[in-house]
């Protein structure tokens, strides 16, 4: 299967969450501080290649209608662009609710981390992955195969 990045993608911020080898788990969170797309891309580029990513999963940030906004846009271009640099596979995901769910989540820890950006962006990228994964898990038992017999057939 391979490893799987998600993307939680901004302008100033890039996060950043790639699961374990087996595509099941997202972890290992980071933030890359970025001045341009092309940083961005070239950072994330020389990442896959370490980390031998076989997809990544950009979020895409939808309205609450589900309507597209120039930031959903950009984040559709900056995905098409990486595909391109990286040569694997790009999946556009809903993360309509991965910042606010961050937010949620890091609301028990100090007002001096809850207040870091950098730690939502962080905890953003990790529930984009793990989202994606379990929701690719779930379609793979409603086909009859359970991800651990995959390779068994």
């Amino acid at each position: 299967m391979g490893r799987v990045m998600g993307i939680d993608f901004g302008t100033r911020r890039v996060g950043i969450s790639i699961s374990d080898p087996g595509g099941i788990v997202a972890g290992n969170p980071s933030v890359i501080h970025v001045g341009s797309e092309k940083q961005a891309i070239t950072e994330i580029k020389e990442l896959v290649a370490s980390e031998a990513v076989a997809e990544i999963v950009v979020g895409l940030p939808l309205s609450l209608n589900g309507s597209k906004g120039p930031q959903a846009d950009k984040a559709a271009s900056f995905a098409s662009k990486l595909s391109s640099a990286c040569g694997v596979k790009v999946t556009l995901w809903d993360e309509r609710f991965s910042t606010v769910e961050a937010e949620r989540l890091l609301l028990g820890l100090s007002k001096r981390i809850r207040k870091q950006k950098e730690k939502r962006d962080l905890m953003a990228a990790v529930l984009i992955l793990q989202s994606f994964l379990d929701r690719r898990a779930y379609a793979s038992e409603e086909n009859g195969q359970n991800p651990e017999q995959k390779g068994s057939r």
